[in-house]
């Protein structure tokens, strides 16, 4: 019975097939119709009475029948499986098991969260409530006054607290002086401020922040483009501006590419992430800011520090390494390896001894990463930096150089420069460049004009000299005026005669090219001359109670506590005396430098010791030494001589 069935639905369905394809065939025709049931069994030849299709109930039956059936089929399937394949039971079994307690325990926990969060939640009186106090009062300060405070013994076992940061806020800069914002500033301290300080606080080494060239690119820039890209670089925000700024740094470091990062410490960061990855080892200087620190955690690479400017301790890691490599056989190739230090270590103020460290590199056939934040603009007979400063070149004995562009070159962001493969592989690579928004275009512009003001190519009077061929012979006889040269003469005279005057340096100019960086060095040699000179009545003051760690060329300039004067003393107490220092140099002094030791521990490997940080600028001269020096030894003397009446 069962065949037979099979054979007439077999012939139905072909009878059917072969009648639908006869009536797509015929559809034009108008006698084309759809076939009865009926007319399909004549066709096939069969006999219409034959064709017993099931009944509803029938069906329902079976359905019922067939699930009745299953716990028990399944039961039987089951047992014959566990006595076939045990192991096979057992791990659907907990993970059928594992399944089910997630399930429980996720909704179990969402209640409890949404339990908690109604808990919470404030009621609408409380809402009014907040909201009439914000008006009324304002907002509250992020941080309270307690919090912001670091906590010293003073000599008699008492507690004291000091706030940790000035809490100055500058109104601007002006030259080799600081203005502030009085009103803003007393919020934060209670006692009285001066409307000007001396600036060797902020890292301004070659006068970027007050250039009046500068400021005026950056109007003109921000008139042009507007505030904002308003986009990352892969996608629209791109400009002009960032390409030029990309060319001019190549171009003036001598490499292949450059790539623009929008902000100083992500260019560090994400150019060590972008090539370091696991089970890759980056020998690493123990020294380093906490930017790459942060490029090394996130590489999630092997990491092996050595001490801190010390190539004897580089060479025994290297070699331990080349041992391992022999003992393992394996090959120094199978493993990509980086040596990362910094040109010039922005927590030490010390030169790294990078002649050494690349033949230590080729030696051992490692890359080497630099991070020259500090070094470009100030180091080098042109200001190319660390490299140059050790007569090395990019791309030959650097593999990848990178920098921030907020030193001395007074703008937003960072760069990293090398070989064309270097570049490419960040701009898919590299974090900050895909998900951050590009650097407003305007910085861009004032980057460019910086990387020409440290090659002596200013654009000071470009713009003007153009507009001299769209101006009417009055309107140039009216410039000749007020630059106080003749008038007589035709248009032509009258504006090569105005191009002739400003094109010539005035008096007083701005400084650019070797003129900007010599006079930088010259402040820098000379304030370490001052503070070291044992002849000098307040440098004097100085002596065997602060000592400089830094290198003697280097703008940035560190003083820790002697060590006749740190003996005994906690952390927490040589940073409230540096604190101390800092604040008698603000108020009595007129001087803005910079204690170090309440924001300097945090995702550091080596923690430098509580120091005072005095930064050099091409904007000094000596007077301004002086009176760095002067308040320095006051405050030395006066902080230094009441802690020890104290402690007696």
């Amino acid at each position: 019975m069962a065949g037979k069935f099979t054979q007439h639905v077999f012939n139905l369905g072909f009878s059917s097939g072969r009648a639908i394809h006869n009536l797509l065939l015929d559809a034009r025709s108008s006698s084309a119709h759809w076939p009865s049931l009926s007319e399909v069994c004549s066709i096939a030849n069969v006999d219409i009475s034959s064709v017993q299709l099931p009944s509803i109930q029938s069906v329902f039956t079976y359905v019922v029948t067939f699930l009745s059936q299953l716990p028990n089929r399944y039961r039987i399937w089951w047992w014959n499986l566990l006595q076939s394949d045990p192991l096979h039971v057992l791990v659907e079994t907990l993970l059928i098991v594992a399944c089910i307690a997630l399930v429980v325990l996720q909704r179990r926990a969402d209640w409890r969260f949404s339990q908690e969060r109604k808990k919470g939640a404030p009621t609408d009186k409380d809402i009014e409530h907040l909201l009439k106090d914000w008006k009324d009062n304002g907002r509250k300060p992020l941080v309270s006054r307690k919090e912001g405070t670091i906590t010293a013994r003073s000599g008699r076992g008492e507690s004291k607290y000091l706030e940790v940061g000035s809490g100055l806020v500058v109104d601007k800069i002006e030259g080799s002086r600081l203005f502030l914002d009085l009103e803003l500033s007393k919020e934060k301290n209670n006692c009285k401020l001066p409307e000007s300080v001396l600036n060797f606080a902020t890292l301004d080494y070659i006068a970027t922040s007050s250039s009046p060239i500068l400021r005026k690119t950056a109007l003109d820039a921000l008139k042009h483009y507007g505030c904002g890209s308003c986009g990352p670089r892969g996608f629209y925000g791109t400009i002009d501006a960032h390409l030029e700024a990309e060319e001019a740094v190549s171009n003036f470091l001598g490499t292949e590419g450059a790539i623009l990062y929008s902000d100083g410490a992500s260019a560090s960061t994400s150019t060590l992430a972008a090539f370091a990855k696991r089970g890759d080892l980056l020998i690493v200087d123990e020294g380093v800011n906490e930017a790459l620190l942060t490029g090394i955690n996130l590489s999630r690479a092997n990491v092996r520090y050595f001490r801190h400017n010390d190539m004897k301790d580089l060479r025994r890691i290297l070699e331990k390494v080349q041992q391992q490599d022999v003992s393992l056989k394996r090959k120094a190739t199978d493993q990509r390896r980086f040596l990362v230090v910094e040109g010039m270590y922005r927590n030490w103020g010390t030169l790294a001894p990078l002649k050494e460290i690349v033949a230590l590199k080729e030696e051992f056939h490692y890359r080497l990463i630099v991070d020259d934040s500090h070094g470009i603009g100030t180091l080098g007979k042109s200001g190319r930096g660390s490299l140059e400063h050790a007569g090395l070149k990019p791309m030959v004995h650097c593999e990848i150089l990178t920098f921030s562009l907020e030193n001395a070159l007074g703008s937003i962001g960072g760069m990293t420069v090398g070989s064309e493969e270097v570049v490419d592989h960040q701009r898919l690579s590299g974090a900050g460049y895909c998900f951050s928004a590009s650097a407003p275009p305007f910085l861009s512009k004032v980057c460019v004009q910086s990387v020409k003001r440290l090659q002596g190519s200013l654009d000071e009077g470009e713009e003007e000299a153009s507009n001299f061929d769209d101006m009417k012979v009055a309107e140039l006889k009216e410039e000749l005026k007020k630059r106080g040269l003749k008038t007589a003469g035709k248009k032509a005279e009258l504006q090569s005669r105005l191009r002739e005057h400003d094109s010539e340096p005035a008096a007083g100019s701005e400084l650019a090219g070797p003129a900007l960086l010599d006079r930088l060095r010259e402040n820098i040699s000379h304030l370490y001359s001052t503070l070291t000179n044992s002849s000098h009545p307040y440098a004097l003051k100085l002596r065997n109670r602060l000592s400089i760690t830094s290198d003697p060329l280097s703008p940035l300039l560190y003083l820790r506590l002697a060590d006749q004067e740190a003996t005994g003393r906690t952390r927490s107490e040589q940073t409230l005396i540096m604190d101390q220092i800092a604040h008698h140099c603000l108020v009595n002094g007129t001087v803005a430098v910079v204690s170090t030791g309440g924001h300097v521990k945090k995702y550091l490997q080596l923690v430098p010791e509580p120091s005072l940080r005095l930064v050099a600028s091409a904007s000094h001269d000596k007077e301004d030494v002086e009176v760095l020096v002067k308040a320095l030894g006051e405050a030395v003397e006066s902080v230094l001589v009441h802690n020890a009446s104290q402690m007696e």
